[in-house]
């Protein structure tokens, strides 16, 4: 068997800082496939350094061309197969570069075990790991992550990949170890520290997290998720001025309307109205169909003692122009809360001039729902769940289903939409909203006789709550220790193991 020697085709992967050595194969048991007439070793040599001069460049489809050309002409070579995987990788062709990287990993079995070896296997096993990330096979990349590990206990890029896998699927404690341990290997980036404090943040360790955060916008100052993380914890910390400031600085970066959401219920908890109106507008002016931004621009008027002004001069437009839907809707928002009878009959009014808009259909069920007409309320609204509604529509069709359901005592239908809300929110990462929907959830699975799932959503809507939910948090307090003895006593829906 041959030993690894170093070769004279020597190349430095461009996205991953790596230089890597051509090895020479151990022998096979059986003859190798004889050579195609077009194989041509120095000139696929020649192809795979244009290749990379193109990809130092940033031309990556250039540079994927002239990979492509290379293997053509020797299929062996292995470190073009490489860079082509990580051109496909960044120009997000992933099924592509997850093949090409599973060729790579083929080609390298074909050489001696060494210590250069055992480098470049761990590499690749990174970026097999990070395609596999980016494409969502979260087992496959813990399993490559992993493996690299075993190959290379110091490779930074597989300890933060490995703490990015294990965060995704909730494993927190896991991930700050996978953090921490790129650190002691080396790794300054903002990644890492943005990684580890997110992490924190999710363990409600905040004095460690806030430290590792700003550490990281230290480096990167337009650091989405540090930043976003960040006001996250000054909130916690009931600093309303700092997160305002990291908010306002993520929407520089990034205008979402999640963000604008975020933003404007701070303005709006600190009484910040015209700060928070300006920016529901802003999103109702962008998508007119907005139900949350066009419900908390009513709420705010509400609160803010101008309600009564909004509704007066509705009225009065109305009068002028009785066929105006859109007039009669957002009256029939500001009216809902605390009038929900007279807001349904101008949903009601709404609905007779633009029948195709589902927000006026998706108004009166949420009167309906204020009126304790439940069963109307489920009736209106079921149908409505199988035309084409944006995700805020359908969340608000099934949050209104999901509460009559529950007031009918209705509890095995109302915890699937609660599931299905979950999802939604899951999605968004509105812990709040999370929280509650959680706890109703674990009430519902309580109330008819599912003790062991009851008890894993209340202790998850546990992790999650916030001082808002102090009545909700005392009630599953109490609870807990009945709900385990009789858990413990075989007691309530039996599960097949």
């Amino acid at each position: 068997m041959r030993v690894l020697t170093k070769s004279i085709l020597v190349f430095t992967c461009l996205l991953l800082g790596l230089t890597v050595v051509g090895a020479q194969p151990r022998n096979r048991a059986k003859p190798p496939a004889p050579a195609t007439p077009e194989a041509n070793p120095q000139k696929a040599a020649a192809l795979f350094e244009a290749g990379q001069e193109a990809h130092a460049a940033g031309k990556l489809e250039d540079a994927v061309n002239l990979y492509s050309q290379a293997l053509e002409l020797d299929s062996s070579l292995w470190q073009a197969e490489y860079q082509r995987a990580a051109a496909y990788f960044s120009l997000q062709r992933l099924p592509e570069a997850t093949s090409s990287i599973n060729k790579v990993m083929e080609l390298l079995k074909e050489f001696s075990d060494s210590p250069d070896l055992k480098q470049v296997s761990a590499k690749a096993q990174t970026l097999r790991g990070e395609i596999a990330f980016a494409s969502h096979q979260l087992l496959d990349a813990e399993v490559a992550f992993r493996r690299a590990l075993e190959l290379d206990a110091n490779h930074q890029r597989a300890h933060s990949g490995l703490g990015q896998v294990l965060i995704a699927n909730n494993k927190v404690a896991e991930a700050i170890a996978a953090a921490k341990a790129a650190m002691v290997a080396g790794d300054d980036s903002a990644l890492i520290y943005s990684l580890l404090g997110h992490a924190q943040f999710r363990s409600k360790q905040n004095d460690d997290a806030l430290a590792n955060l700003t550490e990281a916008l230290k480096r990167e100052p337009n650091n989405p998720q540090a930043l976003r993380d960040r006001a996250e914890v000054f909130l916690a910390r009931n600093d309303v001025t700092r997160a305002a400031a990291d908010l306002q600085a993520l929407l520089a970066v990034e205008k979402s309307t999640a963000t604008m959401f975020r933003l404007a219920a701070l303005y709006r908890t600190s009484k910040q109205y015209d700060d928070a109106t300006k920016l529901y507008q802003q999103v109702a002016n962008a998508d007119p169909s907005n139900q949350e931004a066009r419900t908390a621009l009513a709420e705010i008027l509400i609160e803010s003692g101008k309600a009564e002004n909004a509704v007066a001069e509705l009225e009065a437009l109305i009068k002028i122009n009785p066929n105006r839907a859109d007039l009669r809707s957002q009256l029939a928002t500001l009216l809902v809360v605390n009038q929900p009878d007279k807001a349904l009959e101008q949903y009601q009014e709404a609905a007779k001039l633009a029948p195709d808009n589902l927000n006026h259909r998706l108004g009166i069920g949420s009167a309906l729902v204020k009126l304790k007409r439940f069963d109307d309320a489920i009736a209106t609204l079921k149908p409505v769940l199988s035309q084409s509604l944006k995700d805020d529509q359908m969340y608000t069709a099934r949050a209104n289903i999901a509460t009559a359901l529950f007031e009918l005592k209705d509890y095995p239908n109302a915890a699937r939409e609660y599931i299905w809300l979950l999802d939604y929110l899951a999605k968004r990462g509105e812990q709040k909203k999370t929280a509650v929907t959680t706890y109703l959830l674990g009430v519902c699975f309580d109330k008819f006789g599912d003790f062991e799932q009851a008890l894993k959503a209340y202790q998850q809507f546990l992790s999650l709550a916030t001082s808002e939910q102090q009545l909700e948090i005392e009630k599953v307090k109490l609870r807990l220790p009945s709900l385990q003895r009789q858990i413990a006593q075989g007691q309530g829906i039996k599960r097949k193991k």
